[in-house]
Order: structure tokens, then C-alpha cells, then sequence
């Protein structure tokens, strides 16, 4: 979000998996989500920390702030809260024209995407996050969101939590047209090998399960807004296959 906002050669630590741009991977190590190194903070001595809402120990915020730093926390709920933070962070800390310029891309981006894909005829989806166990996500969160710009719907939509764990018989139940499979490369393979013993899931039996690269799904940035239109196209693929079925002659 910061290299979106032109704010990439200000950045002086980051926290693991902080990998994209590859420049990023040049930066000083700082900690994690879930345990920071403050004496390292303390000796780089920013003038601003950025942190996440839903992924940063409010203690470690708390503390933080406790030491005399200016600590500013985001969080994205909805996908237009992408544009929209990056131009704050481009007021914040990086270059606000280009900033904008960026944001306005992204906007019209998800205008364009929304326009074509969104009201066409829905089919029902199930997003994979992690396999043992299975863990997908309600209606509210972003990926579930992405997949609703696109014409499709969660068949997992209605759970109480933005991400959950699932059983097998639910999956039955509800029986999802397509499969979206996130989670790491080096898994999907197994994912994929594994759902091809249940033939009755209707996903499986017509050959609807589609790998993703996680890194843009998985990840509120602007990469997931330009990845969308390739989502929507993985859809509208199954989409098409399952019209085709409806529209074929009997035998």
C-alpha cells in the first residue's frame, strides 16, 4: 500500500511477509504481526508507524504510542477502502498527486469490472483459505467481496465469523458451483487432488476447481483490484459451462 503510494523510499523497517514490491524485501525486519522488536523501532526511530486494525496486538499499538511515537492504524472492510487509503497514505507519508493518480486508476478499475460482471446471472462459489483444517470466509470479507463484483455468490456468506473453519458435510449441503482455491502454490496441487475423490460435488463433477495466486486474493492491495478482472474471468468461465448445461438438448 505504501509503494502505491509512492511512499516505497521513505519506509525505513517492516514486519515479516512484507515481500512485494522486491524492494520491500531490502528493508530492515522489524518483527511480526504478532511480535515486534522495539528496541529495533526505538534505533530507527520513524516519524510514523502504519499498523492494521485486525492484524496488529493492541498491546504492541499501545505501547508503541506509550513511547512518543505517531501511530496511524487502517484496516479495509470494503474493497473501495483500497483507493481510498492509499490516498491517505499518500497524504500521509508518500507523493499525494501520484497517489491519487493511482487511486483514481484503481477506482475506475473496479467501476469497469463492476459494471461487467456484476449483475450477470449468479453462481454459487466456495473460497478455500487452508485445507486442515478447512477454513473459508463470511460475506463481509474482502475476498468474498471480490467475488461478488464478479456475479458470483458465497455459498459460505451467512457464517458468523470473516473467517471460518468448515466440514465437509456443509460443503455437501450447500454444494458450490465453482471452487476457488487460495492458500500457498507449493499447496493447491494437494488441495486439488484431494476434492477430486467427491465426484458428487457438483464443482468436481463438472470440473469448476480453479487454482489463484493467494499473493493478489488474499492481500486488501492494489494488486487485488487489478487481479480482479482475471477472478471474473474464472467465473464467467464457469458460468458459461453451467448455462451451457442448462440451454443443451436432452437426449
Amino acid at each position: 500500500m505504501l509503494y502505491s503510494a509512492h511512499a516505497g523510499d521513505k519506509i525505513v523497517g517492516v514486519v515479516s511477509y512484507s515481500d512485494y514490491p522486491k524492494e520491500a524485501l531490502s528493508k530492515p525486519l522489524i518483527g511480526s504481526h504478532n511480535a515486534i522488536n522495539l528496541e529495533k523501532i526505538i534505533q530507527l526511530n520513524p516519524d510514523l508507524i502504519l499498523g492494521w486494525t485486525s492484524g496488529n496486538r493492541p498491546k504492541d499499538i499501545k505501547r508503541l504510542k506509550e513511547l512518543g511515537f505517531q501511530v496511524q492504524l487502517f484496516d479495509v472492510s470494503k474493497l473501495d477502502d483500497i483507493p481510498n487509503q492509499i490516498e491517505n497514505l499518500g497524504q500521509l507519508a508518500g507523493d499525494p498527486i501520484k497517489a491519487k493518480q493511482t487511486a483514481q486508476a484503481l477506482r475506475k478499475t473496479l467501476k469497469n469490472v463492476r459494471q461487467t460482471y456484476q449483475k450477470r446471472p449468479p453462481i454459487t462459489s466456495f473460497y478455500q483459505i487452508w485445507h486442515k483444517p478447512i477454513i473459508t470466509m463470511n460475506g463481509d470479507q474482502f475476498i468474498s467481496q471480490a467475488i461478488t463484483t464478479c456475479g458470483a455468490q458465497n455459498a459460505f456468506s451467512d457464517l458468523p465469523k470473516l473467517t471460518a473453519t468448515i466440514g465437509l458435510e456443509s460443503l455437501f449441503k450447500r454444494n458450490p458451483q465453482i471452487f476457488l482455491l487460495g492458500g500457498q502454490a507449493s499447496f493447491q496441487q494437494n488441495w486439488y487432488t484431494f476434492w477430486q475423490q467427491y465426484p458428487k460435488l457438483q464443482a468436481v463433477k463438472n470440473q469448476q476447481i480453479y487454482l489463484l495466486n493467494n499473493n493478489y486474493y488474499q492481500r486488501p492491495t492494489a494488486r487485488l483490484i487489478n487481479a480482479l478482472d482475471d477472478l471474473c474471468q474464472k467465473i464467467d468461465r464457469a458460468r458459461q459451462h453451467y448455462q451451457t448445461q442448462l440451454t443443451a438438448p436432452s437426449s
